[in-house]
C-alpha cells in the first residue's frame, strides 16, 4: 500500500527546515500513528535474525516546486506530498488515519495539516518491472580496518549492490510469509539511464551521511519478491527515507 499525505497551512505558502531533515518527517510519521503501534514499531520493530526491520519505507518530501537551499537551512514550498510504503494494514491505516485526525502535525518548528490522503495498492503481476526512486536506494557494509569502523556504500555499478539488495528483500519476505519455500529464485536490478547518487545528512545522536542511487531502474525476479519490494522499499534504512519506490508508470 502506497499512501501519499499532502501536508499544508492555512496561513504560510513555506516552511523552513534544517539541511538535515529527513528525521523530522520521520517523527512526524511516528507521532501520528497509535501510541501503543508507534512504540512498538520505533524500539523493537521486527526481527530479521537479529536485524530489526520498519517494513515501511518513507519518501523524500516532494514540494510543490522547486526547494531553496541557504546556508544550513531548506525551505520547502507548500503543499508538501510524503509517501509512505508498507504492506501492513494497520500500519497503513494508522498512517492515513492519523493524519486526517490529527489536527496540527509538527515538523521540527513549523506546523502544517494534513488536507488530503491518496492510497493505492500497486499489484504485481509480472516477473519484470521498471521502478522509479522516491527516495535514493541506499545499501552497505560495514567494515573494520586497523581498529577503526566505516561504512562502504554500494553503487550500481558494484556487485554487492545487486546481492546486498537480494539478500535484504527475501529478509522482509520471510518475515512477510514465514510460511513460504523459497527455491531457487533469483533477482536482478539494472539502472535504466543515468541515475544519479544523492548524499543527505541523518541526524540520529549526531549528524552522519548516508549515500543512495536516485533514478529509474529495471526489477526483475519472482513476482512475490517485486511485491515485497514496491510495498517495504528496496535497500536499507527504508523507514529513515531510503529505498522507497513506485512503480514506473506511477507517480505521486
Amino acid at each position: 500500500m502506497h499512501i501519499t499525505l499532502l501536508l499544508t497551512s492555512s496561513d504560510k505558502s513555506s516552511i523552513r527546515l534544517p539541511s538535515a531533515n529527513l528525521h523530522l518527517f520521520q517523527s512526524m510519521l511516528y507521532s501520528i500513528l497509535p501510541p501503543e503501534l508507534a512504540g512498538t514499531l520505533h524500539d523493537e520493530g521486527f526481527d530479521s535474525e537479529g536485524r530489526k526491520m520498519k517494513l515501511f519505507a518513507m519518501s523524500w518530501p516532494i514540494a510543490a516546486s522547486r526547494p531553496q537551499f541557504g546556508e544550513g537551512t531548506v525551505i520547502f514550498p507548500l503543499p508538501i506530498k510524503l509517501v509512505i510504503s508498507t504492506p501492513l494494514n494497520d500500519l497503513a491505516a494508522g498512517f492515513s488515519g492519523g493524519a486526517l485526525s490529527a489536527g496540527t502535525l509538527r515538523i521540527g518548528n513549523n506546523t502544517v495539516t494534513c488536507s488530503k490522503v491518496k492510497t493505492e495498492r500497486h499489484m504485481i503481476f509480472s516477473d519484470k518491472m521498471t521502478i522509479t526512486t522516491l527516495s535514493p536506494i541506499t545499501c552497505y557494509k560495514t567494515i573494520e580496518r586497523n581498529g577503526r569502523k566505516y561504512t562502504k556504500y554500494f553503487s550500481p555499478n558494484d556487485e554487492e549492490f545487486q546481492s546486498s539488495i537480494y539478500t535484504n528483500l527475501l529478509r522482509k519476505f520471510k518475515l512477510l510469509h514465514p510460511n513460504e519455500i523459497i527455491s531457487n529464485w533469483n533477482f536482478s536490478i539494472t539502472p535504466l539511464g543515468k541515475v544519479r547518487e544523492r548524499v543527505s545528512m541523518f541526524e540520529k545522536g549526531g549528524l552522519f551521511p548516508i549515500k543512495g542511487w536516485w533514478g529509474d531502474f529495471r526489477l526483475e525476479g519472482n513476482k512475490e519478491l517485486l511485491q515485497a519490494a514496491i510495498d517495504c522499499g528496496l535497500g536499507s534504512k527504508n523507514s529513515s527515507g531510503w529505498g522507497c519506490i513506485t512503480k514506473g508508470d506511477v507517480r505521486p
